[in-house]
C-alpha cells in the first residue's frame, strides 16, 4: 500500500473513530500494557492479600465478611490495618512511580507504531520506539509536572485566595465559610474546582501533542516543543481538542457502564456468593483497565492525524545537495576544485 494510499484510508471518517479502530487493532500492545499495570497492581495487593487470608483463615466463618467489613471487625484489627497502610504507603508510592515511568514509554512505543507507516511486527516496534524516545519523554514528563504544580498553586493556593476568593468576594484566604451566602460560596467551590480540573485536563493533552510533535518532528528540546504546541493549541484549539474530548467522553462512559457492573456485582454478593462472583468481578476490572490502554493509544494516533494537518516540516538541510551519483549508488561531493560536469 502506498503512503497516500494509507493516508486516504486513516482519513475514513471522524479521527476520534479512526484512532480507536487503530488503536483496537494493536491487540498485542494494548494487551502487553494492560497487564503491565495488572502486574504492578497486583504487587501492591499482594501484602493485602495475604493478611486477609491468614486473618480470615480460621477465624470467620466462609463468606461472612465477604460483601463488606463490618465496623467490629475494623475495630478489632485497627491497629494490624494501620500498620499494613503504614508498610505499603512507599511500595505504592515507588509503584506509582514506576507506572508513570512505563507511561512515558509506552507513549514512545505508540508514536513510533503510528508515525512508522509499515505492517507487520507492531510489537517490536513499540518496545523499539519507547526506548528510543524515553529519555526525551521523560523530560516532558517533568515538564508536565512542573507546569501542574504551578497550575495547582495559582488555583488552589494564594493567587486565588487572594486575588478572587479575598479581593472580589470577600473571603479572606479562601474561607468561604465569611459568606453571607450559602450559594456563593458553593458556586466559588464549584468554580475553583471547575477551572482546577480544565487546566489540568489542557495540561495532560498539551503533553500529549508535545510528545507528538517531538517524535515527528525528531527533535529534542522538550521546551521548545511544548512552547510550539501552547500557540499550536492557541490557533486551532477545537481541531487540537475536539478529538481529545470525544475520546475522553467514550473513555468516560465505558468505565461508567464498568462502574456500575461491578457495583451491581458487589451488592449481589452475599454468603452465598463463590469465586465466580468475585472472577467476574475481576474480569470486569480488567477490562475497563484494557479500555483504558486502548483509548491511550486512540489519543496518540489521533494526535498524530491532527499534528499531520497543522505541524509544518522543519526546513533541514539537503545532505545530498551538493553531491552527484546515481540513486542507491556512490555520492561524490562536490567543492570549487572539482570539475565534475553533466552531459545530455
Amino acid at each position: 500500500m502506498s503512503y497516500d494510499d494509507q493516508t486516504e484510508r486513516e482519513r475514513r471518517g471522524p479521527a476520534f473513530a479512526v484512532a480507536l479502530l487503530h488503536a483496537l487493532g494493536r491487540t498485542p500492545i494494548w494487551m502487553f500494557t494492560a497487564l503491565v499495570m495488572f502486574a504492578l497492581a497486583s504487587v501492591a495487593a499482594l501484602p493485602w492479600v495475604d493478611w486477609f487470608s491468614s486473618t480470615l483463615g480460621h477465624r470467620y466463618a466462609p463468606g461472612e465478611v465477604l460483601s463488606e467489613m463490618s465496623e467490629v471487625f475494623r475495630f478489632d484489627h485497627r491497629g494490624q490495618l494501620s500498620d499494613l497502610r503504614a508498610g505499603t504507603g512507599q511500595t505504592v508510592a515507588l509503584l506509582g512511580l514506576l507506572a508513570m515511568l512505563f507511561g512515558v514509554f509506552a507513549a514512545g512505543g505508540w508514536l513510533q507504531v503510528f508515525l512508522e507507516r509499515t505492517e507487520g511486527h507492531s510489537f517490536r516496534r513499540f518496545l523499539w520506539g519507547g526506548s528510543r524516545y524515553f529519555w526525551r519523554f521523560v523530560r516532558v514528563w517533568i515538564l508536565t509536572l512542573v507546569v501542574l504544580a504551578v497550575v495547582s498553586w495559582v488555583v488552589l493556593g494564594w493567587p486565588w485566595n487572594t486575588f478572587v476568593a479575598g479581593f472580589l468576594f470577600g473571603a479572606p484566604g479562601g474561607e468561604t465559610e465569611v459568606l453571607t451566602s450559602e450559594w456563593t460560596a458553593l458556586a466559588l467551590q464549584w468554580t475553583q474546582a471547575g477551572i482546577h480540573a480544565l487546566l489540568f485536563a489542557l495540561t495532560l493533552v498539551w503533553a500529549d501533542y508535545t510528545r507528538t510533535r517531538l517524535a515527528l518532528q525528531d527533535t529534542s528540546s522538550s521546551l521548545l516543543a511544548g512552547l510550539a504546541t501552547v500557540g499550536l493549541i492557541v490557533r486551532y484549539p477545537v481541531r487540537v481538542l475536539r478529538p481529545m474530548l470525544l475520546l475522553f467522553g467514550i473513555e468516560v462512559l465505558v468505565l461508567w457502564l464498568a462502574a456500575k457492573a461491578t457495583g451491581g456485582l458487589d451488592a449481589g454478593l452475599a454468603d452465598g456468593a463463590g469465586w465466580r462472583d468475585v472472577a467476574l468481578m475481576l474480569l470486569v476490572g480488567q477490562a475497563a483497565l484494557a479500555w483504558r490502554a486502548i483509548t491511550r493509544g486512540a489519543r496518540y494516533h489521533a494526535a498524530v492525524q491532527v499534528s499531520r494537518d497543522l505541524v509544518p516540516p522543519l526546513s533541514r538541510p539537503d545532505p545530498w545537495a551538493s553531491r552527484v551519483g546515481g540513486p542507491g549508488g556512490p555520492q561524490y561531493p562536490i567543492d570549487t576544485t572539482d570539475e565534475y560536469g553533466v552531459s545530455l
